[in-house]
């Protein structure tokens, strides 16, 4: 295998979604003649009483993605873009060496953040994964698997270069090819870990961004396409 140690072009997909709201209203209806000789009135059940679900505290943020209304990024242009599709959400890539990230406009400090990700292209030389503690386009982390097996952590500084926290790592959690991957990151303190279906993919520690904004990404290294459809997408307390 092949280490992926190609240079990035970056591409910062950030566009905000706006919502516009009418209100409608006809006639008002005509009233009503009661009855001259109006019948006794009859006992009624008295309306259920409304329950309150129960709630897991744990959880922060969570999005199944099937509002589209719910704050990611709207965005697309002749390399790829990021959208709701079909109760999910569709990051295509279609060049190489390539990346768009999405966001849902929130900040977090120590998190734990999974999603179901499925690689819908066939080409596996590519990346797709979690971001965490993101303050702007200049400061983040991001936990990554390619399609062929490997994961990665690396990060974004003072606008400086996208740094590698770890080598790419083979793993034999992760679905390679078209498939799909529970992806689980945690961003605590300073460590930084991402777990595939279940297991301990890769972990690194660092101690330079302490809270953000999380997101998703995808992207290209020699693959001239990649798509991947995110879903049930959570963050929690650790």
């Amino acid at each position: 295998m092949q280490h992926k140690t190609k240079l990035f072009l970056m591409l910062v997909a950030v566009v905000a979604a706006s919502l516009a709201c009418a209100t409608f209203s006809g006639n008002d209806p005509a009233p009503t003649i009661a009855p001259t000789n109006p019948p006794p009135p009859t006992a009624t059940a008295p309306p259920p009483t409304a329950t309150t679900p129960p709630t897991d505290d744990r959880f922060l943020f969570q999005d199944d993605f099937s509002d589209p209304n719910s704050g990611w990024d709207r965005f697309s242009d002749e390399g790829g873009g990021t959208d709701y599709l079909n109760g999910g959400y569709l990051i295509g890539v279609y060049t190489d060496v390539y990346f768009y990230w999405a966001n849902p406009y929130r900040t977090f400090q120590d998190v734990i953040i999974e999603v179901d990700a499925e690689l819908i292209t066939d080409e596996e030389d590519n990346q797709y994964g979690i971001v965490c503690r993101q303050t702007d386009i200049d400061n983040w982390y991001v936990l990554v698997i390619s399609g062929d097996g490997y994961a990665s952590i690396r990060k974004r500084f003072l606008g400086g270069d996208l740094e590698y926290l770890t080598d790419w790592v083979e793993s034999s959690a992760i679905n390679t090819g078209m498939a799909s991957n529970k992806l689980r990151a945690e961003c605590v303190g300073n460590r930084l870990s991402l777990y595939v279906n279940g297991v301990l993919a890769i972990e690194a520690f660092d101690s330079d961004l302490v809270s953000g904004d999380v997101g998703l990404l995808a992207g290209t290294f020699s693959a001239t396409q990649t798509e991947v459809m995110f879903d049930n997408f959570t963050v929690s307390n650790p």
